[in-house]
């Protein structure tokens, strides 16, 4: 395959080989020094900006496993840039805590990766900036007083400075003498410049000489064919049609412009479908949603001595918790709140499931052997990666009885109205769904409730709820606020005020997981 400047070339370079080629050497060649050296300046330039944010970045999101927003920042990095193709983040231990070209997808989660050059591990390690040409020469970057950038070695000596055209394979900045963030250039920009000063420079040759106007002439029918082709073919793509393909066999560029534009039909075919889909699915999810709504109670039981209110604030469309009333008789109703692992559909799945297993379970004798019967079914039933923590309550309206069976749960808050104060209730046995059988891993146990006392059964998504990166609601702040609202006249109230409360500490940040709460309040 012969490429159209080659085609050119060939036609005219007895006429132009001696005129052109010494002036057209050395006007290329002072223009690659001049875009080498740009390339260099603005990447350090760019470098020294950047940095700071980056380790920034990495503090706030990466290393509280917020990848998806960290890779955001760092692709808005590279959108700023053309010259910088890979960037790697690393401590001053010298290991690498991040790479871009190995972590586009998903964060690096495998074993430590140390650095095993000793030159790279020396710049990571130095105080000043410092780069590496492709020939293996390194230079450190010190700023005189006067702000000049000095070319000295490791020990700080002044050395010889970057020759003009050398070209750079990375550069590292410190920052905050703890990390180092290492950029990767591309010089592929340049070359691309450099080709295309060429192709001009010949192609003024060519306006010189009548040889070159009538290859001109002859070459630009053989362009303007293939490219009517393209015009008719892109108007039949615009119809829809997205099955038209267009033949073109030049054996040059226009040729691959041609492939290219079939590929670019095919894709067009691909993603209209794709956005078929994805609105088929958005649909699915929104009737998936408002199924899940209808599982959850429309109404509270009246039960004799005690004043019941929950909530249930999802992460998602879909959420992984789940609570519900059971009446097993007159004298006894069951109720649970559960938390499946993770949030979104797969999580609102299992949910679903563990809400018509307890349905069916809830005429056994006692909570345990409920627990112990739909643990098997969700054991069997569910994906190994799937389980649920979930803790079940009875009420005796005879006995003023409260007995519960904890499954992994988060351990209930109960507020003593005598004393004035809350504390936790014991917890303890295993997540359902993650052994078989767990007859000897779960207790009941009685939680003493007085009038006046009340009880709050939750989900993880209220301790674990964030504030900002760092700082989270955190049981102290949880059982505290139970302490201020469990006397309050009612268990809506005191559920009202807990939520409101963790709304006021989240602000503005985003909700990471699924809140519900349930408050059970005596009132006699």
């Amino acid at each position: 395959m012969y490429s159209i400047k080659t085609k050119l070339v060939s036609v005219i370079m007895v006429l132009i080989i001696g005129l052109f080629s010494f002036a057209a050497f050395l006007l290329i060649k002072e223009k690659q020094k001049e875009l080498t050296q740009n390339i260099f300046f603005q990447a350090r330039s760019f470098g020294e900006l950047t940095s700071s944010d980056i380790i920034n970045n990495y503090r706030l999101y990466l290393v509280q496993k917020g990848f998806i927003y960290f890779n955001r920042e760092i692709s808005s990095v590279f959108q700023k840039t053309l010259d910088i193709d890979l960037i790697q983040i690393y401590d001053y231990s010298g290991e690498l805590l991040y790479d871009s070209m190995q972590e586009k997808r998903e964060q690096y989660a495998g074993p430590v990766r140390l650095i095993n050059d000793q030159i790279l591990l020396s710049q990571v390690k130095a105080h000043n900036p410092s780069l590496i040409t492709n020939e293996g020469k390194v230079y450190f970057l010190k700023k005189s007083e006067l702000g000049e950038i000095l070319y000295v070695d490791e020990n700080e000596n002044p050395i010889e400075s970057l020759k003009a055209l050398e070209r750079i394979k990375y550069l590292v900045f410190p920052v905050l003498d703890q990390y180092a963030v290492l950029y990767h250039l591309n010089y592929d920009n340049l070359d691309i410049l450099i080709r295309n000063d060429q192709i001009r420079i010949g192609s003024l040759a060519l306006l010189g000489m009548v040889i070159g106007l009538l290859s001109a002439i002859f070459f630009a029918n053989q362009i303007t064919r293939p490219i009517r082709k393209l015009t008719k073919g892109s108007g039949i793509i615009a119809t829809g049609n997205f099955k038209h393909r267009v033949e073109i066999k030049t054996h040059d560029e226009l040729e691959i412009l041609g492939n290219a534009f079939n590929k670019m039909a095919a894709d067009l075919d691909v993603s209209t479908k794709a956005l078929v889909y994805k609105e088929r699915v958005a649909k699915e999810l929104e009737l998936a949603q408002k199924i899940q709504q209808e599982l959850i109670p429309k109404q509270l039981p009246a039960l004799e001595g005690l004043d019941i209110a929950a909530g249930l604030v999802p992460a998602e469309e879909i959420g992984g918790d789940v609570y519900d009333f059971l009446k097993k008789d007159e004298k006894n109703t069951m109720f649970y709140l559960g938390d499946v692992t993770g949030h979104g559909v797969p999580s609102g799945l299992v949910g679903s499931i563990a809400n018509a297993i307890f349905f069916s379970h809830k005429d056994k004798l006692g909570l345990k052997e409920i627990m112990v019967e739909v643990n098997k079914v969700l054991k069997a039933k569910s994906p190994p990666n799937m389980f649920i923590t979930l803790c079940l309550l009875n009420w005796n309206s005879e006995l003023k009885k409260l007995s519960y069976v904890n499954a992994g749960h988060e351990q209930m808050i109960r507020f003593n109205s005598a004393e004035n104060n809350s504390e936790l209730l014991k917890g303890g046995g295993i997540a359902l769904g993650m052994f078989p059988d767990i007859a000897n891993l779960i207790l009941e146990q009685e939680a003493s409730l007085n009038p006046g006392d009340c009880v709050v059964l939750y989900s993880d998504g209220i301790p674990e709820a964030w504030k900002n990166p760092k700082e989270i609601y955190g049981m102290d702040r949880f059982k505290e606020a139970v302490k201020n609202f469990g006397n309050l006249d009612n268990a809506t109230a005191i559920r009202n005020a807990i939520l409101q409360d963790v709304k006021n500490f989240i602000g503005d940040y985003k909700q990471m997981d699924d809140i519900t709460i349930l408050v059970i309040k005596r009132t006699s």
